[in-house]
């Protein structure tokens, strides 16, 4: 599984918490900002009605917009599992 690609503005409140709550909960993840990746966030604005929400995670082939780190968690766990996404995360092999 490839690691989730949260996508920020620098000083977003809400970007920083996301991504400080994955690196405290041992989430692996990829930060990055609007403004080094143009085709990300080309591809954001498209998933967002043409705004660039931050924070957005890119999860496999699956977009989230403004997540809770839990939502990020589940929707690579499910992934790596072969749940399909919106399935609630379980515990276990």
């Amino acid at each position: 599984m490839s690691q989730p690609i949260v996508y920020f503005k620098p000083g977003c409140p809400f970007g920083i918490r996301l991504r400080t709550a994955l690196t405290l909960h041992g989430v692996s993840h990829r930060s990055v900002r609007f403004r080094d990746d143009e085709v990300g966030a080309a591809r954001v604005r498209e998933v967002n009605d043409g705004n660039e929400v931050s924070p957005t995670v890119l999860v496999e082939d699956r977009w989230l917009t403004n997540p809770g780190w839990r939502e990020v968690r589940d929707a690579g766990s499910n992934a790596e599992r072969g749940i399909e996404p919106g399935a609630p995360w379980t515990e276990g092999p």
